[in-house]
């Protein structure tokens, strides 16, 4: 039988977490919007909400560093944006080529059929 693989979570800061929280409570925002734009589950940020409200809210032993994780790489969205429009138009490159070799792939078969249709005559 296979083994299973150990599961990667992310843990965050304590000061992470309060910042995630404050921009959360603010009046015109909504909780969803922040979490989106963090990285975070909706659900992770309202537990941590509740957390704050009851006071519970603390720092993990096993946290990591600020630079550990990649998903609090993101929290800057124009420098994420940039890297995300780079990765696509590298992307789009990739494809663009694909897409050229495999229409000459096409236009070869389908001239290798009519060849062989016309020696078959």
């Amino acid at each position: 039988m296979g083994q299973t693989r150990k599961r990667h979570y992310d843990r965050y800061t304590l000061a992470y977490k309060l910042t995630a929280v404050k921009l959360a409570n603010h009046p015109e925002v909504k909780s969803c919007t922040v979490a989106e734009s963090l990285g975070l589950h909706p659900v992770m940020l309202y537990r941590w909400q509740m957390e704050y409200r009851k006071g519970e809210l603390r720092e993990n032993r096993h946290m990591k560093t600020e630079d550990d994780s990649p998903k609090r790489r993101r929290a800057d969205p124009g420098q994420s944006r940039a890297e995300e429009l780079t990765a696509a138009k590298r992307r789009i490159k990739q494809l663009e080529k694909a897409l050229a070799q495999r229409e000459e792939e096409l236009e070869l078969l389908k001239k290798a059929r009519r060849f062989f249709e016309n020696a078959r005559r």
